[in-house]
This record gives C-alpha cells, sequence and structure tokens, in this order.
C-alpha cells in the first residue's frame, strides 16, 4: 500500500448492521495490503476516496452519544495506520462508546497492542479461504503465519469475537468452507457472507452468480448466513 493511501474515507453517522444488537457510527480508513478480487469496496481499498476530516466526525459523534451506543472501525484495512488508531480510539472511548474493529488479521502485532491497551471491545476477523489457497481469495502474495497467528489470538480471548468468511463460488466449493471452519473453536461466531457480484474489483466476477443461501444453510447450520 502507498504510504500516502491513509486517512478516513468513509463515515455512517448511524448504522445497525455493522455490529448486531448495537448503533454504531462506522468509520472506514482508506488503503488495504490486500487486493481480494471479490472486494466491494474497490474505491475504499485503493485511496480513490477524499479524506475527511476527523476532528468534524469526531465532534458529530460527540454530539450524538446519546443516540449512539458504539463506534465500528472498518475499511481497507485499519491496522495499517496504527498511529491513527492509538489517537482516535481513545477519544471514542472518553465519550463513553465501545469500539469494534473490523481487520483482515495481517498484522497480529498491531491487533495485539490494541487489545492490551483496552482499546478495543469487539473484534471482527476475516479467514477468506484455506491457507493454501489465500493469495488466490486475496489476490497478492500473504504470509499467512501472521493471519494464523492474528486467528489463535481472538480465538483465545475473553471478547466478543465474528470471524468472517465470504464464499465466492467461482473461487472456492464448499469442502475450501470446510476447511475453514476446521480452523476454528466450537462455539466462535462464524459469519458466511454471500458474494455479491455487482461491485466486485475483478469485473470477470461480476458476471458470476451468487451462493445458494439455502444450501450454505444446509451444509453449515452452525454458522450465520449472511
Amino acid at each position: 500500500m502507498r504510504p500516502d493511501i491513509k486517512g478516513i474515507g468513509g463515515y455512517i453517522p448511524s448504522s445497525f448492521i455493522d455490529w448486531e444488537g448495537h448503533v454504531s457510527a462506522v468509520l472506514f480508513f482508506r488503503g488495504c495490503n490486500f487486493r481480494c478480487p471479490f472486494c466491494h469496496n474497490g474505491s475504499m481499498v485503493m485511496g480513490q476516496l477524499p479524506v475527511l476530516n476527523e476532528e468534524l466526525i469526531v465532534e458529530h459523534i460527540r454530539s450524538r452519544k446519546d443516540f449512539l451506543d458504539a463506534v465500528v472501525i472498518s475499511g481497507g484495512e485499519p491496522t495499517l495506520d496504527p498511529n491513527r488508531l492509538k489517537v482516535l480510539l481513545p477519544r471514542f472511548k472518553d465519550i463513553g462508546l465501545p469500539i469494534k474493529l473490523d481487520t483482515n488479521g495481517s498484522n497480529p502485532m498491531v491487533i495485539e497492542g490494541l487489545l492490551s491497551g483496552g482499546f478495543v471491545d469487539a473484534i471482527a476477523m476475516d479467514v477468506k479461504a484455506p491457507w493454501e489457497k489465500y493469495e488466490l481469495l486475496c489476490g497478492c502474495i500473504v504470509d499467512t503465519n501472521l493471519v494464523q497467528e492474528s486467528l489463535y489470538l481472538l480465538l483465545h480471548l475473553d471478547l466478543e469475537v465474528e470471524i468472517r468468511t465470504t464464499f465466492v463460488p467461482a473461487l472456492m466449493n464448499y469442502d475450501d468452507l470446510s476447511i475453514i471452519q476446521s480452523y476454528l473453536v466450537e462455539n466462535v461466531r462464524w459469519v458466511i457472507q454471500c458474494f455479491r457480484p455487482e461491485n466486485a474489483m475483478d469485473e470477470a466476477l461480476r458476471r458470476t452468480k451468487e451462493p445458494e443461501r439455502e444450501v450454505l444453510r444446509e451444509k453449515f447450520p452452525s454458522a450465520i448466513i449472511r
């Protein structure tokens, strides 16, 4: 990722879906170290959206603290900008709002630092594929040892954790999902997200079919199909 692709590129004042059970303000960090061909947020990943004013966002959230009950930090990949996280997250804590972090798990040291500092209250992490197929689903070279380190850390935390996998039928099969499931511990919240082709970064994937939700529900009854 180019060093200039940083900053907040998107802001949703209130969301009912980004942290289940919460009314959340959502901040999207620009830039990502992955190039997942199925990604629906390419403009954020590539840093094509303008940088928003952080002060205005923080003050807007502060003015709505009686309506909100959480802040979600998403992207892009927020852990690529740890200095900004270390400045912003305490400000939201001071407002009195819990924080959820969305991450691809590629920076376990940053994640561990945020956890040890008490900056986050919940984490959603993507597990994109079986380890041997990771680079296909990420569109780049990936050190899967780092992702595995993050996964191990989260699976052994006393914290609200969600593991997410986007099922892309053109790139994966049900056996791949079964392998991913084998990486997880019992009772962890695992969400299978159904790929939506219309905004995929890879234009070829825009012409492929969405997953069959009912088949997913039948094959993976313990997973949440989203």
